[in-house]
């Protein structure tokens, strides 16, 4: 049983069920991955079909109104049930999957239980297929299938319980935790969990747990790319949601603005910090200071990083989890990363990938591909090429100049 990853009063957790372990998963071809296809209509006799896939009209908190999901209808009733993603449906905790009449769900109030599983849905669905397009994965487990969730817990908690993902309630009970980053958080601990293999109970392997969880929230908002008004993309964590009226959860570009650690190694107490790690992913995907985005500080190395950019860095850190074992480490997951970077892309990448761990001291490990650093050529040098002094001739080769006097010489090249 995985131990609950803890900050303040807010516990997002990830339990795996006693008794099954989780199934290795590697990244899944997008040939493989069904598309959506059916739109929301009648049938050929003007009347809609038992357990067809409709695109329903939801009214979310965090995700506008109206937004799409898709829904189900059988039996004469509309469900939060969506086939396109088996095992994917909403319902109040210990309740049912919501049905209705009609194709319309939600409110828009920050409280309404409809209007959560709304927020879940939509959240749930841009997952899977940040999880499609972004990482080449076949749904949440890897193979093809999501979960259930529920909403209405009575706890300032959202949390995955080996069966289904459960979302509660902010500290003052205003919000319900089912923004796009806390929705991805937890079912990004689910992608986590059926990756690789199992990673220990390790402080380390419980801190890259919880940090693999903000990964996975903050590329559910890029993926969507929400206006500002609404859970725009950011590098924060659970900001809108507010959980215990402080604002952000985590500022991964500089975790120690919310009390985390923002280089290795983590706290060597009880609690799991996924501070370092998320430093990390910021400082490799925009570098330390990217355009009309926070600045990042590093904790060694090179004082400037450039960023590759946030795709590239998820399928960095999703490769890297391909290899995730039974103690996992930070000094484990530098190397399978710098080895998926170099799989992948090649030496730029992997040399990135090396530098952003070094920034927050994580350093060399053995095994790490050989990537020798590039050195300067015509095509780098903005004026041209770069010719060595062995290369350049000087005419004449020597000249005595009297105080106040001057001489005319010629360079020529001649290179090797």
């Amino acid at each position: 049983m995985n131990p609950k990853t803890t900050l303040g009063a807010f516990a997002l957790m990830t339990v795996v069920a006693t008794g099954t372990p989780a199934p290795a998963s590697g990244a899944q071809t997008m040939g493989t991955v069904p598309r959506l296809a059916t739109a929301h209509g009648a049938g050929t006799d003007g009347n809609l079909s038992s357990g067809q896939t409709l695109l329903g009209s939801g009214n979310g908190h965090f995700n506008g109104n109206p937004v799409t999901i898709q829904t189900t209808y059988s039996g004469g009733l509309y469900s939060l049930s969506d086939p396109t993603r088996p095992g994917l449906n909403c319902g109040r905790f210990n309740g049912p999957v919501f049905t209705k009449s009609t194709d319309t769900w939600g409110n828009g109030t920050a409280l309404d239980l409809e209007t959560g599983c709304v927020d879940v849905m939509f959240a749930a669905q841009k997952h899977w297929d940040m999880l499609r397009d972004w990482l080449g994965r076949n749904g949440v487990d890897g193979a093809g299938h999501a979960y259930p969730a529920s909403v209405g817990v009575n706890q300032v908690n959202a949390y995955w319980d080996g069966v289904r993902a459960a979302f509660g309630y902010n500290t003052a009970h205003t919000k319900q935790l089912t923004s796009l980053d806390v929705v991805g958080f937890v079912y990004g601990g689910i992608v986590y969990e059926k990756t690789g293999s199992y990673g220990g109970d390790g402080l380390e392997a419980q801190s890259l747990n919880r940090s693999a969880n903000e990964i996975f929230g903050t590329l559910t908002e890029h993926y969507v790319d929400h206006p500002l008004a609404l859970d725009e993309p950011d590098y924060l964590i659970g900001e809108e949601v507010n959980v215990d009226g402080g604002g952000p959860m985590m500022h991964m570009y500089d975790p120690s603005l919310t009390g985390h650690r923002s280089c290795y190694p983590p706290p060597q107490g009880t609690l799991p910090d996924g501070g370092p790690q998320d430093h990390w992913f910021y400082l490799l995907a925009e570098g330390t200071n990217p355009p009309g985005k926070p600045a990042s500080p590093v904790c060694a190395g090179p004082s400037s990083l450039t960023g590759i950019g946030i795709q590239k860095a998820a399928r960095i850190f999703y490769q890297g989890l391909q290899r995730k074992a039974l103690g996992w480490s930070y000094a484990r997951a530098r190397l399978a990363t710098v080895l998926a970077a170099k799989n992948l892309y090649g030496c730029a990448e992997a040399n990135a990938t090396k530098a952003a761990w070094t920034a927050i001291r994580v350093g060399p490990q053995s095994g790490e591909p050989a990537c020798p650093l590039p050195t300067p050529s015509a095509a780098s040098s903005p004026s041209g090429p770069f010719l060595s002094p062995s290369e350049i001739t000087v005419t004449p080769p020597s000249a005595r100049v009297s105080p106040g006097g001057s001489i005319t010489v010629r360079l020529t090249s001649s290179p090797s």
